[in-house]
């Protein structure tokens, strides 16, 4: 395997914003640990992207098991393409169509 690099899509970074917008008004640590739980995952996909399954077409999806969201991207040649960072309980569907 090859380097990897990830980069994340707008719809992913407004995702993340929320996300930590969410989290900064409850409490600023917990904001600070969703960051790191996030950026472990996604140094687990740039290291070894391949690791998690299909879930639709060439989508794949790591959990964020600290937190209840999910990592969906895909694999661009020598880039990890995040299309969206979603909650568990979000429609799924939502990341199929930003792939296509």
């Amino acid at each position: 395997m090859g380097d990897f690099r990830v980069r994340l899509r707008r719809k992913a970074l407004d995702d993340v914003g929320q996300i930590r917008s969410w989290y900064r008004n409850i409490d600023p640590s917990v904001e600070e640990r969703f960051l790191q739980t996030l950026n472990e995952g996604l140094n687990r996909i740039e290291t070894r992207p391949f690791a998690y399954r299909i879930l639709y077409r060439k989508t794949r999806r790591i959990l964020l098991g600290k937190f209840p969201y999910s990592v969906y991207y895909v694999i661009q040649d020598a880039n990890v393409v995040v299309l969206a960072v979603i909650h568990y309980k979000r429609n799924p569907e939502l990341a199929r169509g930003i792939s296509e």
